[in-house]
């Protein structure tokens, strides 16, 4: 199965540096060993792969010093990233800037995702793990999000705040940034936002600016993803609109939309994928593939949904596709694989 292409941005790694010597670790040392230098804390396109990140912050899992909260709200958290600033700061409303932080966190990175799902007035995001349940990754992202609601409704409030994952000594005083109890040992990572302004039109909200903005934001996750094969693009196209859950798209329309998204024709697409020795289906069942393993051994998600968002017209073709590819049907792959919390819950739900 081709490989899926997983980083961070290397300019998250001056705040991570500056809190290792704060812990007694040489910053120099740690910048080596990942192949860090002064211009990649910096340089946009500079990369930490996926198993050096987690390494990392397993290590950092042990220091005694704990993670602060920035002070400033959402300029602080994004003042390393002002391609993502300019986008999710000038939005429409925040229900819009919800599904544009989702859509281009790919700028910060892409080891993890997250999903939004909306109503009238309240947000549930769900932040879902790749690898080691660290505390820290879901709740520095739960940390963005309640901020960056707040600069569009200062009123917000948080329903829920759910972690998988026990008490970490690291993150000590986060409960007082998310804004109410977090309650940990969870069957997923989960936030509620409450706003009666969800759809509200955003007051400072600039339009000339968006599009400026967008546009740059664009050009920067397109050269990120650039780096991998044109296969590995579009299956990253994919991954992030299976995961939105909200979106209802037949296989035409989600080709469609990675046409008008690259900028180019279906013949081009197809002339390109055929260089790589690929076909278009083949991409779409690998990412449906993909994205239903892990809903189905991480979280407690019922069959009948995770056939919905894999965009299957009902549960029995879902199970028919499932059992094609592993041999076995999606309940019984669940029971074998099973790296959550409760496994008899989840298929008692399915």
């Amino acid at each position: 199965m081709m490989a899926f292409q997983k980083t961070v941005s290397a300019r998250i790694y001056r705040l991570f540096l500056a809190h290792a010597e704060r812990n007694g670790c040489d910053p120099r040392a740690i910048a080596k060993g990942m192949g860090l230098d002064e211009d990649s804390l910096e340089n946009p396109y500079a990369r930490v792969s996926r198993d050096r990140h987690l390494s990392l912050l397993r290590m950092a899992a042990d220091w005694t010093v704990p993670f602060e909260p920035v002070k400033n709200g959402i300029a602080g958290w994004l003042r390393p990233f002002p391609e993502l600033a300019g986008v999710v700061c000038n939005c429409p409303t925040l229900g819009d800037a919800m599904q544009h932080f989702v859509q281009y966190r790919d700028i910060i990175g892409n080891v993890d995702w997250v999903t939004v799902q909306q109503s009238d007035d309240s947000i549930a995001i769900e932040y879902m793990l790749d690898g080691d349940d660290l505390t820290g990754r879901a709740l520095g992202n739960f940390a963005i999000i309640v901020d960056l609601a707040r600069l569009y409704d200062p009123r917000v409030k948080v329903g829920d705040a759910e972690l998988s994952g026990a008490p970490s000594p690291a993150y000590k005083t986060w409960s007082d940034v998310i804004g109410t109890r977090i309650e940990h040992h969870q069957p997923r990572n989960r936030l509620v936002l409450r706003s009666s302004a969800l759809h509200t039109p955003f007051v400072k909200y600039n339009e000339t600016l968006a599009s400026i903005h967008l546009d740059a934001a664009m050009r920067l996750r397109e050269t990120i993803r650039g780096r991998a094969s044109f296969a590995e693009q579009v299956k990253l196209h994919l991954h992030e609109w299976l995961r939105d859950a909200s979106d209802d798209l037949s296989q035409e329309r989600i080709q469609q939309r990675l046409c008008e998204q690259l900028g180019i024709s279906r013949w081009t697409l197809q002339r390109r994928l055929q260089a790589e020795q690929v076909q278009f289906g083949h991409l779409l069942n690998l990412a449906r593939v993909h994205e239903a393993t892990w809903l189905l051994t991480h979280t407690q998600l019922p069959i009948s949904e995770i056939a919905d968002r894999m965009r299957f017209g009902s549960t029995s073709a879902f199970t028919r596709f499932f059992t094609r590819a592993y041999g076995t049907p999606p309940t019984r792959y669940r029971t074998a694989n099973w790296r959550g919390t409760d496994p008899l819950t989840t298929i008692g739900q399915a």
